[in-house]
């Protein structure tokens, strides 16, 4: 993220818009629609950003199959990935209570990361299908918090805000999602959904240490 001559982050808004696509591609099982909408989002990235040139190769790979056979393979991985339905092959569901807790459930866990939703008036994100630890339902508040600092103009409260999304980064998100992916890259198949989370995981390691250095 550059910076400003006041030191604040001028891309607060493109870092929410990119985490924001990151949540909506795995809050639910993938539509054509919306592989489409995030291959877009994926196209404006350059092939030397983590990830892309994976998830590049991938649409690359399959441009000649029917759209209905890609985004069921896309799907049929989706639930590997990120459902956990198969837990003697697949991995560990991304729920940062079941890779936090010593019980691999984590409901003190989930009541911490929803009080955090609670005190932005949010609630439990991310629609009634998701826990509210799961990846994607934590990067829709990530997503909000990050557009909450770029809406802020006094320098001080966009800093407070900044240092608030780094903590929220670092503690429920970076602190497990490392193990996450490369569970995935040993259980999963396809290239896209490593891709993906090879993005992520570089997105919100720039995000917390920007937001952490404005925080200071």
């Amino acid at each position: 993220m550059e910076k400003t001559n006041d030191g604040a982050s001028l891309s607060f808004g493109d870092a929410s818009a990119l985490v924001a696509a990151l949540a909506r591609i795995i809050g639910e099982a993938p539509t054509g629609q919306q592989v489409l909408a995030f291959a877009a989002v994926v196209g404006e990235l350059g092939d030397e950003v983590p990830g892309c040139k994976r998830m590049k190769g991938h649409f690359a790979a399959v441009q000649d199959c029917p759209e209905e056979q890609v985004v069921q393979d896309l799907a049929v991985d989706w639930t590997l990935a990120f459902r956990g339905v198969n837990p003697g092959t697949g991995p560990c569901p991304p729920y940062a209570g079941a890779w936090l807790a010593a019980d691999a459930v984590g409901v003190d866990v989930m009541m911490a990361i929803n009080s955090r939703y609670v005190e932005k008036g949010l609630g439990v994100g991310g629609g009634k299908l998701n826990r509210m630890d799961y990846l994607g339902v934590e990067l829709e508040f990530v997503a909000y918090l990050l557009e909450q600092c770029a809406a802020v103009a006094a320098s001080e409260q966009r800093c407070a805000m900044a240092a608030e999304a780094a903590s929220f980064v670092d503690e429920y998100i970076l602190s497990w999602l490392p193990r996450y992916r490369a569970d995935v890259e040993a259980k999963c198949k396809t290239e896209f959904w490593k891709g993906y989370l090879e993005l992520l995981e570089v997105a919100l390691q720039d995000v917390s240490a920007e937001c952490a250095q404005l925080g200071r």
